[in-house]
């Protein structure tokens, strides 16, 4: 599954960068992320994700271990990231691409998820739409720290 968007942030294009070069920035915008170990650019975490909004009665929340890999450069930011969620195992990424816009900042993101066997015991619809709620979060969590 793939996801992408875009914003425009009143910040300076150097504050951004500055942002994003720290992983314990991003690192709390992250849905479900906890008890996490950083080392380097590797960083390892629990994780449990609300998929209350996929109305399964018996099941509101799902858990997991993640283990992903954070890099910078001038202009974007990458995640690169695997791990085990319900049994199911999932790989993802994510870009965020950040330029300048005058004296404020275009950011740039796209997302790609493999769910594995997740897909058949949710149907594409609910974890699209779960995805979707996870990725507002994220993104209204990063525009509220810059």
């Amino acid at each position: 599954m793939d996801f992408s968007g875009d914003f425009n942030i009143d910040k300076p294009l150097m504050d951004v960068k500055s942002f994003f070069s720290d992983i314990s920035n991003v690192l709390p915008c992250l849905p479900g992320v906890y008890d996490s170990e950083i080392s380097n650019e590797s960083i390892k975490c629990k994780l449990k994700l609300d998929i209350s909004g996929a109305d399964i009665s018996s099941m509101r929340t799902i858990s997991g271990r993640m283990s992903f890999v954070y890099r910078i450069n001038d202009s974007s930011m990458n995640i690169d990231g695997s791990g085990r969620i319900a049994g199911s195992k999932i790989t993802f990424k994510i870009d965020i691409g950040f330029e300048n816009l005058n004296e404020k900042s275009h950011i740039s993101w796209k997302s790609s998820f493999d769910f594995g066997i997740m897909i058949k015991m949710m149907s594409r619809d609910k974890l699209n739409k779960i995805s979707m709620e996870n990725i507002d979060k994220t993104m209204e969590c990063i525009k509220s720290k810059l």
